[in-house]
């Protein structure tokens, strides 16, 4: 049961005292003086009280007198009257008039305190409304003396974690890690007995959406331990010294319930290097840093308590928070490859009607570098698609309808192109389809559109091997691939459009990539010329400075320049040598919109490559 506030319990009590005290003078008829002073020769009148410059008039027996602001006479027991001034005190000459006819009176003095309350009520009630919303602001029944108390939401035993590691797809490695952890809460002993200390604080780290908070629930939830789970943006206030309060209270809560999880998630908000910042540090985040730091050191080697950290930015976070005696792992959730991305998958469809040609394993393959919160998005918007289509079974068109809206946005129907801007699109991307398929161990192509969506006009889809290591000729390919567009509107179209500036942008990364950190350019080889210096925003420079000279820096921009035009020059020689594939596979593009790689790789085996040059036609 929720308890009442007491700043509404003391107004309500001033209310009904406001209400009681003026009880006596309300309630009742008004009567003009004249006719008070009438019925008073008349003898009607048996007791009058006076207070505040008003009587309050009872009569003998029911008299009907006229009454301020009735329409006719009313029929009354009593009655108030205001009096004049002169008529309101105790030694006025109303007195012998009220003996000579036997009345009952009486002169009361108003209550002091009363006056005293109504002087005050106002201020009273200004600082309820304020600290009304105050406390509104603090987050309901959070209130002032709150203000300081951690805010994490704490599961025990009446709303335990249910989420176990079998709820978790992948990560076989992580989990292996975070075993000791749950073992260790569940037989401390073993550990204590052999002088082993288990780590204070485990640091989760790993790019957005692959399941770190999740990994640190099923972690509570094997357990079967408390846990404490909350953002590190929670203790962050405009007031100084606030979040140092809540870390301690959050700590002293965890101590209480040992063995215990807590969990801050996002903890690079509150822990990035101190003393970093460009003009100056702020002083509330770094005395927040600075209590989790006192607190963790002040963890005994006995203490059941274990933090758990999470954040994708390692890098920015203070030195002094990852040193032994704090956070002493660092467990990397990396995002997941195909076999993961498999059961992630199947563990999202468990509960959707699915139809039974749903292959999971292509869909796996079709999505790479995807986290565990894409292919979550993926198999929701699969089931929008087909609710949307009045379905009661997902099947696979519906997943490459949500891979589409996901990868490249919404179709644009609305938008108005040209026939020669059409033909040019179909021609920019049969230039990449046929030089993907051309080139042997190039990525494999899925299928290719020039349906609007998004920002891009056409699009080839491709379904990439997942490789650690990246070899020369296979970035050179890919340079290849990607400029096989701009190279077959400049020998089919006979000029260039703009569709490439997005294809360009990649290509220019990978070049400048393969120069200045994989030793792969020609006046560079075997040597890196990058350094990391950190992000600017930590104010340790205020700019990345360069490691090279500024003939250096021509020399890179030859480099790269070289590899670029090598790319283009051999693309640009496939699409005229397969020139037949190209305007086939043009033409279906043209006809049907959307071909599938294998429409391609037919075009390219059966009409096979030519050594005459292909027609040009002027745009």
């Amino acid at each position: 049961m929720r308890r009442l506030n007491p700043w509404l319990i003391v107004l309500f009590v001033l209310a009904l005292f406001l209400m009681f005290s003026q009880a006596p003078m309300s309630g009742r008829a008004s009567v003009n003086y004249n006719d008070f002073r009438s019925l008073l020769a008349q003898g009607k009148i048996e007791r009058v009280v006076v207070q505040e410059g008003q009587a309050n008039v009872t009569l003998k027996a029911p008299t009907t007198v006229p009454v301020v602001g009735a329409p006719q006479p009313r029929e009354v027991t009593g009655f108030n009257v205001r009096l004049p001034s002169s008529q309101a005190t105790p030694d006025s000459a109303l007195i012998p008039q009220l003996e000579a006819q036997g009345v009952n009176y009486r002169f009361e003095q108003p209550s002091q305190w009363l006056g005293i309350l109504l002087n005050f009520l106002p201020i009273i009630l200004l600082i309820g409304m304020m600290y009304f919303f105050f406390m509104r602001a603090q987050g309901g029944q959070s209130g002032v003396m709150q203000f300081g108390q951690s805010r994490a939401k704490k599961y025990g035993k009446e709303n335990r974690v249910q989420t176990k590691f079998t709820d978790v797809a992948g990560h076989e490695e992580a989990k292996r890690e975070l075993i000791e952890v749950v073992d260790f809460l569940k037989n401390p002993g073993k550990y204590h007995q052999i002088g082993a200390e288990i780590p204070k604080g485990v640091l989760l780290v790993g790019p957005p959406g692959t399941g770190k908070t999740l990994l640190a629930r099923a972690i509570a939830g094997e357990a079967d331990v408390p846990f404490f789970s909350v953002s590190a943006s929670e203790f962050m206030e405009m007031f100084v010294g606030v979040g140092a309060s809540r870390v301690r209270t959050l700590f002293e809560d965890a101590r209480k319930s040992a063995p215990a999880i807590m969990f801050i998630d996002e903890i690079d908000s509150i822990g990035r290097k101190r003393g970093a910042g460009i003009g100056g540090g702020h002083d509330e985040r770094e005395q927040t840093l600075n209590q989790i730091l006192s607190e963790m050191d002040g963890f005994d080697k006995t203490s059941s308590v274990i933090v758990l950290g999470a954040t994708n930015r390692p890098d920015v976070l203070d030195p002094a928070l990852l040193r032994p005696g704090r956070f002493d792992r660092q467990v990397t959730i990396d995002l997941p490859n195909l076999k993961e991305r498999e059961a992630i998958l199947k563990v999202h469809l468990r509960n959707k009607p699915m139809a039974p040609g749903v292959d999971v394993p292509e869909i796996a393959k079709s999505t790479p570098y995807f986290s565990g919160a894409d292919l979550k998005n993926v198999t929701n918007e699969a089931a929008l698609e087909a609710a949307r289509l009045g379905k009661t079974q997902i099947d696979m068109s519906d997943f490459y309808r949500a891979l589409d809206k996901i990868t490249l946005g919404l179709e644009n129907g609305s938008l108005t192109i040209s026939p020669e801007e059409k033909k040019a699109i179909a021609y920019h991307e049969a230039g990449h389809a046929v030089t993907a398929a051309v080139i042997p161990g190039s990525d494999k192509l899925q299928k290719v559109s020039i349906i609007p969506r998004g920002r891009a006009l056409g699009a080839a889809f491709y379904l990439p091997e997942e490789q650690v290591l990246m070899s020369k000729e296979r970035l050179e390919n890919q340079l290849v691939v990607s400029l096989g567009g701009r190279a077959a509107e400049e020998v089919f179209m006979g000029s260039v459009t703009s569709g490439a500036a997005d294809d360009f942008r990649k290509a220019t990364n990978i070049a400048r990539k393969m120069v200045l950190e994989w030793g792969m350019g020609e006046n560079f080889k075997n040597m890196a010329l990058t350094t990391d210096s950190g992000p600017v925003f930590l104010g340790e420079d205020m700019a990345k400075p360069k490691a090279f000279s500024e003939h250096t820096s021509q020399l890179v921009d030859e480099d790269v320049k070289r590899i670029l035009h090598r790319a283009y020059d051999r693309a640009k020689s496939l699409v005229t040598e397969y020139a037949a594939a190209m305007h086939e596979v043009a033409d279906a593009l043209l006809t049907q919109e959307l071909i599938t790689g294998d429409v391609v790789r037919d075009a390219v085996a059966r009409l096979g490559g030519s050594t005459q040059p292909a027609p040009q036609t002027t745009a």
